[in-house]
C-alpha cells in the first residue's frame, strides 16, 4: 500500500552513494522527472559499490510501546486514519483460514472476521479519506485476487475474475476519488507469463492489465504508489536479472526502468513518493542464503542515489520465509524512515541528513519472527508498526501472534 509513516532503532551511519550515469535505452531509463515524463531518453543509473554501514552510538529518537493484537494470525498490514486510529489486517494461511480486521478503540482492539477460506498473503490494507478500510489478498480457492470494503459496519467481499492465478504479493492504495488500485503477481509457478499485474476499480468494474515485467515468481514482493495525478507507480524484483525495477503508467502505457542492478538486489521493495512526486524505495540486497543489506534508492529528478542502511544476518527465504521485510514512510520534510526485520529483530532506521540512525523495536525471545513489517505515520508524527511473532512455519503457511508497536518521539 502507499505508506506515509515510519519507525525507530540503535544508531548507525551510512555514506550516501551517488549512482553514476550512462547512456540508456528507453526500456531501462530511470523514471521521468516529476511531475510529468519527458519524451527524451533519460540516463540509466549505474550504482557504485556501496560501503558497509559504519556503526555509531546515538540516543533513540522514538519510545516504543509493544502490545499484542491477536494470538493467531500472520502477515499483518497496517493503515492509519488521518487522526491517528490504526487499522490492522491479518490472515491465517490454513484450510480453512481467515482474513481479519482489527481497529484500535478506547477499549482495545475491535476484531472482526472479513472472510474465511483458503487464502495466501501477504495481504494489504488501506483507508480512504473518510477512514473507511479496504483489504485485498489472494483467494487460493478461486485462484483470483480478493477485495473487501467495510460499508455501514459490514464487510462486502468480491473476487476479481481474471485469467491466471492472480493476486499474490498484493499491494493496495486509494486514489483521490476513493478508488482502489492494486499491484500483485500472477506467478510463473502456475505457468503465467503476466508477472506483475495492475488492477483498478472505476466505480463500476475492475480492469486488470500486465505491467510488462515478463514472468515473475511470487515470494519477492512488489509495491504501488499514486502521484498527485493519480498515476500509478510500481516497483518489483526482476528474478531473471536479479534487479530492482520501476515503472510508471502515463497515457495508458507503462515506462519501465532499472533502479539498481549491482549484485542480487530488489527483493521486498517498499515504495513511496515524496512531496515532489519523486520515488523513494527501500529494498533488500542479498549476499548469502541468510544475510544481506537493507538499502534505499531515491530519485532526485535526474539520477538515482543508493545507500546501504543496515545488515540483516538471520533472514529465512523461501515459501515459508521472508515477505515484506522492509516498510518505508516519509516525514513532513520528506526524510525517510524504514522499518525492517529478519527472524531475530525488528528495527527502525531514520536519516538525520548525514547518517542513518538505528533503533531496535523488538527482539525475538526464542521463537522466530515472521519477517514481515508494516509501518505507518500519522499526522502527529506518531509511528505505527505491526509484525508477527511466529509460532509455526510449516505447510500450509505461517502462523503466530500479531504485534503492534507505537512509536512516539521522546
Amino acid at each position: 500500500m502507499n505508506r506515509r509513516w515510519t519507525l525507530g532503532i540503535v544508531s548507525v551511519g551510512a555514506m550516501f552513494v551517488i549512482a553514476a550515469c550512462g547512456g540508456a535505452a528507453p526500456s531501462t531509463s530511470p523514471p521521468p522527472p516529476a511531475p510529468a515524463p519527458t519524451s527524451a531518453a533519460q540516463p540509466t543509473a549505474t550504482p557504485e559499490p556501496t560501503p558497509e554501514p559504519a556503526q555509531e552510538a546515538a540516543p533513540a529518537r522514538y519510545r516504543w510501546e509493544v502490545s499484542t493484537v491477536a494470538q493467531t494470525g500472520a502477515k499483518a498490514s497496517i493503515a492509519v486514519e488521518p487522526q491517528g486510529t490504526p487499522h490492522i489486517a491479518f490472515m491465517l494461511e490454513a484450510q480453512p483460514g481467515f482474513v481479519k480486521h482489527a481497529e484500535l478503540g478506547a477499549g482495545g482492539w475491535d476484531i472482526a472476521t472479513v472472510a474465511t477460506g483458503y487464502f495466501y498473503g501477504p495481504l494489504d490494507i488501506a483507508v480512504d479519506g473518510q477512514g473507511a478500510p479496504r483489504i485485498s489478498w489472494h483467494n487460493h480457492d478461486a485462484e483470483d485476487q480478493a477485495f473487501a470494503t467495510r460499508v455501514n459496519g459490514e464487510w462486502a467481499v468480491q473476487d476479481i475474475p481474471h485469467p491466471g492465478h492472480d493476486g499474490w504479493d498484493i499491494n493496495l492504495t486509494i486514489d483521490s476519488k476513493g478508488r482502489p488500485h492494486t499491484a500483485s503477481i500472477d506467478p510463473s509457478q502456475f505457468g503465467s507469463q503476466s508477472g506483475l499485474e495492475y488492477a483498478v476499480y472505476d466505480g463500476q468494474a475492475w480492469t486488470v492489465e500486465s505491467v510488462g515485467s515478463g514472468p515473475l515468481p511470487y515470494e519477492f514482493g512488489a509495491d504501488i504508489a499514486l502521484d498527485s495525478r493519480d498515476r500509478p507507480h510500481v516497483v518489483w524484483f526482476d528474478d531473471a536479472g536479479k534487479d530492482l525495477k520501476y515503472a510508471v503508467r502515463d497515457g495508458g502505457a507503462w515506462t519501465i526502468s532499472t533502479v539498481d542492478s549491482e549484485g542480487d538486489v530488489g527483493r521486498f521493495p517498499s515504495l513511496v513518493l515524496d512531496s515532489q512526486g519523486n520515488p523513494v524505495i527501500s529494498y533488500y540486497e542479498r549476499n548469502s542464503a541468510t544475510a544481506g543489506y537493507i538499502k534505499l534508492a531515491r530519485w532526485d529528478g535526474s539520477a538515482w542515489h543508493m545507500q546501504r542502511i543496515d545488515k540483516l544476518d538471520k533472514l529465512f527465504l523461501g515459501f515459508l520465509g521472508a515477505r515484506k521485510i522492509s516498510s518505508l514512510v516519509l516525514d513532513e520534510e520528506d526524510t525517510p524512515l524504514v522499518a525492517y526485520s529478519d527472524e531475530q529483530v525488528v528495527k527502525l532506521a531514520w536519516w538525520d541528513g548525514s547518517a542513518w540512525n538505528l533503533e531496535t523495536v523488538f527482539t525475538a525471545a526464542g521463537l522466530p519472527l515472521g519477517q514481515q513489517v508494516s509501518l505507518a505515520r500519522d499526522g502527529a508524527g506518531v509511528l505505527h508498526l505491526t509484525f508477527t511473532d511466529a509460532t509455526r512455519k510449516s505447510s500450509p503457511g505461517v502462523k503466530g501472534v500479531i504485534k503492534y508497536a507505537r512509536g512516539t518521539s521522546g
